[in-house]
């Protein structure tokens, strides 16, 4: 006989914002393991920005949630059965199969968001605590860290701008730019969030871009211009920094998280002629090209961690039941650095 769980399923697909009451939390049971397969307790899970584009029928970059089946995403997990000889019981297991307590794996190869949702990867290294995985090891993690390490073209002393600096692509990329040198202006969207950011991540210069005009914020931070924009916010934000980006500089997208509660699509920036003028690289980019230094990036995560220089805030509901409301209030910017779902001790 299987074990009993719970799964959350998406019930409706939301017009605007995501309300919990578009999920549900349901009974399941867990079959017997066959030849192969691993049994995983799930003990934290993540939710993150990218999900509520994941709630629409028309998403591009990955397939659609479906209704009333189990949702993936970001977990970390201990094996409590074995019959696959690679795995023991009580290793440690990264998964896309967040959302429910357990589930049963074919034990096959992980790659976030390309492989079976169910693939594994055993995670060893020495300091790090289980949720660092879905954190300060996660997915997002390493779309700041592709961004600002591997691809941003930084010097000593360059103006580094970072938008939506209080989330966690944003809070990460910006203590990583500071790693490297960095001059760091970046924006969030409360005085709260602007003071955490300048007290605890240390950012150079921060402001609100809901009581401020964006354009002028940045003028006035950025007075020999700007010289590495990560985009993390809005096509708004973009088009605020073209006027003060410097010639043949970079403009790096990880995302625009202020447009994922909206069906309309994306157009050119109103102002393109500054990318034409200022000769700009414009560059949208996905953190799996980055996988095969996977370990690098672990070691300068726990090493920065280590020395102080990188810091991320974290917010825990605990429980499944309450991950529907953690993913809300992550869209509706409640919270600082990163929010992650306890679903077990």
């Amino acid at each position: 006989m299987g074990i009993q769980t719970r799964q959350v399923h998406l019930i409706r697909r939301p017009e605007g914002t995501a309300q919990p009451g578009d999920f549900r939390v349901v009974g399941a049971t867990v079959p017997a393991l066959a030849d192969g397969q691993v049994l995983v307790e799930n003990l934290w899970m993540s939710v993150d920005p990218y999900m509520r584009r994941s709630m629409s029928p028309d998403a591009t970059d990955l397939e659609p949630w479906p209704l009333y089946k189990p949702l993936d995403g970001p977990s970390v997990g201990r094996v409590i059965e074995s019959r696959n000889s690679a795995f023991t019981v009580g290793d440690l297991v990264e998964s896309m199969s967040g959302w429910q307590e357990h589930f049963v794996s074919n034990a096959g190869p992980f790659v976030p968001y390309l492989s079976p949702n169910d693939s594994l990867a055993i995670r060893t290294a020495a300091g790090a605590q289980p949720k660092d995985y879905v954190g300060l090891l996660g997915v997002a993690a390493l779309t700041a860290y592709r961004g600002i390490v591997h691809l941003a073209n930084i010097n000593p002393g360059d103006t580094v701008v970072v938008s939506s600096g209080a989330g966690t692509v944003g809070s990460l990329a910006c203590q990583m730019a500071k790693v490297r040198g960095a001059r760091v202006v970046t924006s969030a969207g409360s005085d709260t969030k602007v003071e955490w950011l300048r007290n605890v991540i240390k950012v150079d210069h921060a402001f609100n871009y809901r009581s401020q005009e964006i354009g002028a914020a940045l003028k006035a931070a950025c007075p020999r211009g700007i010289d590495v924009l990560l985009e993390n916010a809005s096509p708004e934000h973009l088009c605020a920094c073209l006027p003060l980006m410097n010639l043949q500089k970079q403009v790096l997208i990880a995302g625009f998280v202020g447009t994922y509660n909206l069906s309309s699509k994306i157009g050119l920036p109103e102002n393109f002629e500054y990318v034409l003028d200022r000769f700009l690289t414009i560059q949208s980019y996905p953190f799996m090209d980055s996988l095969d230094r996977y370990d690098q990036f672990v070691a300068d995560m726990l090493q920065w961690r280590r020395e102080g220089r990188m810091h991320l805030e974290e917010t825990v509901y605990e429980g499944l039941e309450q991950a529907p409301h953690a993913l809300c209030a992550l869209l509706n910017g409640k919270h600082i650095g990163k929010t992650l779902v306890r679903l077990a001790a």
